[in-house]
């Protein structure tokens, strides 16, 4: 009975299930990130169901040299979640940048290790690793995505993940994902 209850209480929320939001955070001159994305999450194996699309945004904007809050949206045809992010940017050199990150929202919460590693100019390949919630069970996510700048503050970002519900081989989901920010 009790997990009826929690279910129906998590069902206005769900989980964004991109993060779009690297380790390697806004460029110097910057302070305030506003982005776009769309991503499509697979069906289970073995099991008959749709793939899923969501939209997510966010407002990203650094409060110190060490931490960068945000605040991030996310929607489908069947929920909204909408919740913030708190991360300690304790590593930011010429080619990587790493921080732990703790997010939480309407019926969801979980933490990651950013960690970036720049290519060239400002085009940086992110991952962060995160245990967090999936509807009511935890889950452990992979990720993997890649940062371009395209012109002044434009930015593009690719992902993909791969993510696992209390690590069972039948909850296995992959993610992938577009999105668009610009640093003011």
């Amino acid at each position: 009975m009790s997990r009826l209850w929690l279910a129906l209480l998590l069902l206005p929320g769900c989980t964004p299930i991109a993060g779009f939001r690297p380790a390697s955070g806004l460029l110097p001159d910057r302070s305030l990130e506003l982005g776009a994305g769309a991503a499509i999450i697979s069906p289970r194996p073995f099991v008959e169901e749709p793939a899923r699309g969501t939209g997510q945004l966010w407002a990203t904007g650094r409060l110190s040299r060490h931490f960068t809050v945000s605040a991030i949206g996310a929607f489908d045809n069947s929920a909204v979640a909408i919740g913030g992010a708190i991360r300690w940017d304790y590593l930011r050199a010429n080619r990587v940048a790493a921080g732990t990150e703790v997010e939480g929202g309407f019926a969801w919460a979980g933490g990651s290790l950013p960690f970036a590693v720049r290519l060239f100019d400002q085009t940086w390949l992110y991952t962060a690793p995160r245990l967090g919630t999936r509807s009511y069970d935890w889950a452990l996510e992979l990720p993997a995505g890649i940062s371009v700048r395209i012109h002044e503050g434009w930015m593009v970002r690719a992902e993909y993940r791969i993510s696992w519900v209390e690590l069972d081989p039948f909850s296995r989901r992959h993610t992938g994902g577009l999105a668009l920010a610009y640093q003011f």
